[in-house]
């Protein structure tokens, strides 16, 4: 197995529901980097959404510091994050699975991650087609940016070696 040294710049992308925030924080802990949920910054306190300017500027700074994780799907600032990244890491979990955190998730609302208070249709159809959806853009920016190392995790014991290899050797497996 190769080994990357020491990337410090992580993006986390995926389903909602697939634990990206829970990843982030715990990839944070581990290599010491500032962790950013990106729900945390789209949205305004009251649940609105933040104006779109506005939420770009706050991750031009993000994707400006030295070293960081960022999570969250926002596609149409996508390519910011995939450009300056060392590391993408994709949650392509099952839907089903997705489903029932989301409804667990409800239940336990975290605010630092943004969480969801709610679960709508529109929710449930994103994250259904999700992958259907976003492929096609993923796979442009791979091929735009081919530095950039893409890593697919598809369930949580995929998740769990993955946070485990890089916890005992400091470096994520590739």
């Amino acid at each position: 197995m190769m080994t990357m040294h020491r990337p410090k710049k992580f993006a986390l992308i995926g389903l909602p529901g697939s634990g990206k925030s829970t990843f982030a924080s715990r990839l944070g802990e581990i290599l010491k980097i500032p962790v950013h949920h990106l729900d945390r910054h789209m949205f305004e306190p009251g649940g609105e959404k933040r104006d779109k300017q506005e939420f770009i500027e706050i991750q031009k700074a993000m994707l400006d510091e030295e070293a960081w994780v960022v999570e969250g799907c926002s596609f149409s600032t996508f390519e910011m994050r995939f450009k300056k990244a060392n590391i993408v890491i994709y949650f392509q979990f099952s839907p089903l699975i997705c489903f029932l955190r989301l409804l667990k998730r409800i239940f336990r609302y975290r605010k630092e991650h943004g969480s969801l208070r709610f679960i709508n249709l529109k929710l449930l159809q994103y994250t259904w087609n999700f992958d259907r959806e976003k492929r096609g853009r993923i796979e442009e920016l791979r091929k735009k940016y081919p530095e950039t190392l893409f890593v697919i995790l598809k369930n949580q014991k995929e998740a769990d070696l993955y946070l485990e290899h890089l916890y005992a050797t400091g470096n994520p497996p590739i």
